[in-house]
């Protein structure tokens, strides 16, 4: 499989039950979604910001977010991209951004989002990342696994509800720029 290509099935979460994701792996994330980044000359620019140099084509890559993740091994700060979703697959790059860079960036005003994400074990060996959102997203639980191909069985949860991957809206920086307009 390219490692530029993801595949993910996305399901809407009952989370006013048993949370059985909760209690192994997680992480806490803040997600800031970008706008007017450039990507000339194989350098991606945000506010007279290099972010980072890479010569690869990128396609038609649409959103742009920098996640701040900490979990037990410590924080990691990454810039992703991704292209137009088609059914379940969209394109993506991702890259490491040094600590110091972060610290210098101005987030103040962007669409953000703020979560706890759990990582759960499926019945069938697949890895299930659970989202329970904070702030002004505080109830909503997300859950997504993904996959090597759009046609891979998967063992539902039980507590897996509607799924949410077709439908427009239900994206990370859809949620965020809808809370920014609010």
């Amino acid at each position: 499989m390219n490692e530029n290509v993801e595949i993910e099935r996305r399901f809407l979460v009952d989370g006013r039950n048993d949370k059985p994701w909760q209690g192994g792996e997680y992480l806490e994330i803040q997600q800031y979604y970008l706008s007017e980044v450039t990507y000339e000359n194989g350098e991606v620019t945000w506010r007279n910001q290099t972010l980072v140099k890479d010569n690869r084509d990128l396609g038609d890559v649409r959103t742009w977010r920098i996640r701040h993740q900490i979990d037990k091994k410590g924080t990691t700060i990454i810039l992703t991209t991704k292209g137009k979703r088609t059914g379940a697959t969209a394109t993506e790059f991702e890259w490491n951004l040094p600590f110091q860079l972060y610290e210098k960036l101005n987030f103040e005003g962007l669409p953000t989002v703020v979560k706890t994400r759990y990582l759960w074990n499926g019945d069938d060996g697949l890895l299930w990342e659970v989202d329970e959102f904070e702030e002004s997203l505080s109830g909503l639980v997300i859950a997504e696994v993904e996959l090597e191909r759009e046609d891979q069985h998967v063992t539902l949860p039980s507590w897996a509800g509607l799924e949410l991957t077709h439908l427009k809206g239900w994206s990370n920086a859809a949620l965020a720029e809808m809370l920014t307009q609010a």
